[in-house]
C-alpha cells in the first residue's frame, strides 16, 4: 500500500469528514472526566499522585480528540461551502435595466455631487456589448454593491441607446435596479480619481 492509498483509506474512515458528523459535547465530556473517581472504579490502590496524573493524561487525550473533531468539522464545513470544482461559491452578477429615456438626451459631465444620491454607484469597464446588453467588470464600488460583474439590459426596441464601447470605463448610477437617463457616463482617469476620493475608495 502506497502513501496515497493509505491517505485515501484514512480519509474515508474519518467521521469528521462526513456532513453528518455530530459536534462533540465538550462540556459533558470534561465534566465526566473531572467527576469520575478512577481509583475507585478500577480498584486501583496506587497513591493519589499517580491517580491524579492518570486523570490529567486522560483529560489531555480527550481535549486533543475533541480538538481534532472540531478541526475536522471545520474542514468539512469549508469543503461543503465550496462548489464541486473546489472554488468558493460567489454571488452572480448584478443585473440593471435602463430608464425609458436612457441615451435620448445630452447629459452633463458626471460629478460626485450629481450622482451622490443614487444608492447604487460604481466604476466599471465594459467587457462585452452585445445587442441591447452590456456587461461591466466592476473596478470600484462607490456605493451599494459587492458583485464583481454588472449586466445592463436596455430596451430591445431601442438598442441604439446603448452607446458603450468594449474596454472603456464608465461611472454607472442606479436606483431600484434602474439606470436613469444620465446615469451611465464614460470616465477618464481624472474623473475616476475624483469619484474615488469623494467616496473614500
Amino acid at each position: 500500500m502506497n502513501d496515497d492509498e493509505l491517505l485515501a483509506r484514512l480519509k474515508s474512515a474519518d467521521p469528521a469528514l462526513t456532513p453528518h458528523a455530530p459536534l462533540p459535547d465538550i462540556d459533558r465530556l470534561v465534566e465526566d472526566i473531572l467527576t469520575t473517581d478512577t481509583a475507585l472504579q478500577t480498584g486501583n490502590t496506587a497513591p493519589a499522585k499517580t491517580a491524579a496524573r492518570r486523570s490529567r493524561r486522560q483529560l489531555l487525550g480527550l481535549a486533543a480528540a475533541a480538538g481534532l473533531l472540531l478541526l475536522g468539522g471545520g474542514i468539512a464545513g469549508g469543503v461543503m461551502a465550496n462548489n464541486e470544482n473546489g472554488h468558493s461559491a460567489s454571488a452572480g452578477p448584478l443585473t440593471l435595466t435602463t430608464h425609458s429615456g436612457f441615451g435620448s438626451q445630452k447629459c452633463v459631465t458626471p460629478s460626485p455631487d450629481t450622482l451622490r444620491g443614487y444608492p447604487t454607484l460604481f466604476v466599471g469597464t465594459a467587457t462585452s456589448v452585445e445587442g441591447s446588453t452590456v456587461t461591466f467588470r466592476v473596478d470600484y464600488w462607490l456605493k451599494g454593491g459587492d458583485a464583481e460583474t454588472v449586466v445592463l439590459e436596455s430596451d430591445v426596441n431601442q438598442p441604439e441607446n446603448l452607446t458603450f464601447t468594449e474596454g472603456e470605463r464608465y461611472i454607472v448610477a442606479a436606483e431600484d435596479g434602474v439606470v436613469p437617463a444620465c446615469g451611465a457616463n464614460g470616465a477618464d482617469d481624472e474623473t475616476v480619481n475624483e469619484f474615488r476620493q469623494a467616496f473614500g475608495k
